[in-house]
């Protein structure tokens, strides 16, 4: 992996059968001002280049990822445990995600500001741009390593920014490709890649010289950067995971509840932050869509990620698969019923249902769980159901699943969430729409245009008397407005 610095060398392994696929080397604190000086260096003229002239480049690196689809997500799907058919679907988005920025990027522009609204301006112009916001970092999860790059980075290098790009330390080798194309055709250090542990990390993201951090991963991850970065009071684009909640009413479809939760659950083995974390579901039903779950779920058995029909793979690794188990445990001890399920064997979870989670539980409220768990909690009216739901301060996204539109609707404005969908799993995330959470899910939204927007800043250059005079009077005691 050619942008990567010296330092020590670590070893990655598939999480199914722990295969050495291949090895990294780690960046150094001591190196920090080494790459994000390369960075600075490299501002300027990418900073100053022609729009199109960076879109250019852009779609040229897009063309040749486009030739290495299948080759990306094989690997992909190896080193993450995403079965083939998602790392496929992840890959060939990322493609697209990058020509569509690059796009975005080559039309950017500005706007007029309404000066002749007030008095005393009628004769300037003022201009208001966007203008790069300068190095940004961006620190990728495991989930969707490829994907959360071109969500960032492309943006960001669309409208002239550089990126140090923070590759996941579980599965950095296909993104780690990705970027060695990207780099070759960029000028020098417009892009580069680092794989760091967690003080390389944080020196990374608070070192003088960065403008700005982008980060999806953990709650506990966004606030140490917060922490280190506070004193420098950069700009920090956060998201960072969900625990959200599908509303089941009374009148819902339960068959289509069932095939929506476990089409969001089971993204990404159960480790996407917008996935179904929690079904809340009316007591009339609860009963039978338990039953219903566990009949979908009991076929399912996790498998080696690109086995011919694979539906689940293993998590990221073991220790993850162990936290999850301790996480059941603990919602088992607090008085739910493990109706189907079994202990992981390494880093495999098998799909695991909870019926009659007390509302107390810690899973239902900030205990996110990172696996394929399926939490379903009794409520008696729509009231329970919302409170129960907007209890967590994880708000990412949540679902309402009935038949009565009008009042599915009219609950989907009361639920304190970044997203709400109706009648459809709330793991949903079309590039168009502006991704993010409230409150511990995250500060800012990502999607096409919406990210270009956070790593961008707005900048005024006003012309002062530059339009003819205007023939309609002002009357006097308004003349004043402008200021000089």
């Amino acid at each position: 992996m050619s942008t990567m610095v010296a330092g020590d060398v670590r070893q990655v392994r598939a999480p199914a059968d722990g295969a050495l696929l291949g090895e990294v080397t780690a960046l150094t604190v001591e190196e920090v001002p080494e790459v994000v000086g390369a960075a600075r260096r490299a501002l300027p003229d990418w900073a100053a280049a022609a729009p199109h002239a960076r879109a250019d480049l852009l779609l040229a690196a897009a063309d040749e990822l486009a030739t290495m689809v299948e080759e990306l997500a094989v690997r992909h799907a190896r080193e993450s445990g995403k079965i083939a058919p998602q790392a496929l679907h992840e890959v060939r988005g990322a493609v697209a995600l990058l020509r569509r920025n690059a796009e975005l990027g080559r039309m950017a522009a500005g706007e007029l500001a309404p000066t002749g609204s007030l008095p005393g301006g009628e004769r300037d112009i003022t201009l208001v741009e966007r203008v790069p916001l300068g190095v940004v970092v961006a620190v990728i999860p495991f989930n969707f390593p490829i994907e959360l790059t071109m969500e960032k980075a492309a943006a960001a290098l669309a409208v002239g920014n550089v990126v140090l790009v923070k590759l996941p330390p579980q599965n950095p080798l296909a993104t780690g490709t990705v970027l060695d194309v990207l780099a070759r055709h960029l000028p020098a250090g417009v892009v580069q890649q680092v794989y760091a542990d967690v003080p390389a990390s944080a020196a990374l993201c608070s070192a003088p010289g960065v403008d700005a951090v982008s980060l999806t991963g953990s709650v506990g991850a966004g606030q140490a950067v917060a922490a280190a970065t506070a004193p420098l009071l950069r700009p920090l684009h956060f998201e960072l995971g969900g625990n959200g909640a599908a509303i089941v009413r009374a009148d819902a479809d339960l068959e289509h509840v069932v095939s929506e939760s476990l089409r969001g659950r089971l993204l990404m083995n159960g480790q996407a932050c917008a996935a179904t974390k929690r079904l809340i579901v009316h007591r009339s039903v609860a009963a039978e869509l338990t039953e219903r779950l566990v009949a979908a779920l009991a076929p399912v058995t996790p498998t080696d990620p690109l086995a011919d029909g694979a539906l689940l793979g293993p998590l990221i690794d073991a220790a993850s698969a162990a936290r999850v188990e301790a996480q059941v445990q603990w919602a088992v001890d607090a008085g739910a019923r493990r109706v189907l399920g079994t202990a992981p064997d390494g880093a495999f979870f098998a799909p695991t249902v909870l019926a009659d989670v007390p509302h107390q539980a810690a899973v239902l409220h900030d205990d996110e769980i990172f696996g394929p768990v399926f939490p379903v909690a009794v409520v008696d009216d729509d009231e329970q159901a919302l409170a129960l739901a907007n209890d967590t301060r994880l708000r990412l996204t949540a679902a309402v699943f009935s038949a009565d539109l009008p009042t599915a609707l009219a609950m989907a404005g009361r639920l304190d969430f970044g997203g709400v969908v109706v009648n459809g799993t709330n793991n949903y995330r079309p590039p168009i729409v502006p991704f993010g959470g409230v409150d511990l899910a995250g500060a800012g939204r990502e999607g096409l245009g919406w990210t270009l927007s956070e790593l961008t800043r707005t900048r005024f250059i006003a012309l002062r008397g530059v339009r003819p005079a205007g023939t309609v009077p002002v009357p006097a005691t308004l003349s004043t407005g402008g200021t000089p």
